[in-house]
């Protein structure tokens, strides 16, 4: 970790692997295994019975078939960090805590695979037991709201500056740089990556977010468990 944060020195990094793992030699040669989507996902609506417990936990997810380099991926970020991922500020949030009042936290995520076409989109909030069926109508209706008139343009640039300035953040922290550039080395990237999905994003307009959240977003289609007293 030290050798991939500060000044990287591949023979102090070799030399330590050599301390930590001796002479040994793995039986056969590495080969990753590509991951894929079931075919025959149906939506399910699962209920788990958590009895004394204070609070309540609902989640939702949608796999989605979609590689980190689709066109439609960075659309697929700001809807998301729009929708859920903007910690408080983001139309989920807003709705189940701020409005409602249902909810500590809410909020949504997207991620997709650089590999293979694999993601997901979920989302999740906890909330009092009683407020169930109040929590899941209010998200329902927050969802299909989006997806029937998506973001103002306020919203868009709003979300933009902040999730640029989320970026550059995380880039400023060692523990995040690392990941990222291990992740690099694995994916055959530079960070030229990151600089052109900023691009990307940067010149969404309001359109290709809600074109984009519609072609992969179906309310119908979400797998979702309640778990609860």
């Amino acid at each position: 970790q030290m050798a991939l944060v500060g000044d990287f020195d591949s023979k102090a990094v070799q030399t330590q692997l050599t301390r930590l793992l001796g002479e040994w030699k793995a039986p056969k040669n590495y080969q990753r295994i590509a991951q894929r989507l079931k075919r025959d996902l149906q939506p399910l609506d699962i209920k788990l019975a958590t009895p004394d417990k204070a609070q309540a936990i609902f989640l939702a997810a949608l796999p989605l078939a979609i590689k980190d380099d689709n066109p439609d991926y960075p659309a697929l970020v700001l809807g998301n960090y729009m929708l859920g991922g903007g910690a408080i500020n983001s139309r989920i949030a807003n709705r189940l805590r701020q409005k409602e009042g249902l909810s500590y936290g809410a909020s949504s995520q997207f991620a997709a695979s650089a590999q293979d076409p694999v993601g997901q989109w979920s989302a999740m909030a906890i909330y009092a037991p009683q407020n169930m069926t109040r929590l899941e109508t209010a998200f329902n209706e927050e969802l299909v709201l989006v997806l029937k008139e998506g973001f103002t343009r306020e919203e868009m640039q709003a979300a933009k500056t902040s999730w640029l300035q989320n970026q550059a953040t995380s880039r400023s922290q060692d523990r995040e740089l690392a990941n990222r550039l291990s992740q690099n080395l694995f994916s055959n990237r530079t960070m030229a990556w990151y600089a052109d999905l900023e691009a990307n994003i940067t010149a969404l307009t309001e359109g290709e977010v809600l074109t984009t959240l519609r072609r992969y977003l179906d309310p119908n289609k979400l797998i979702r468990v309640k778990a609860g007293d």
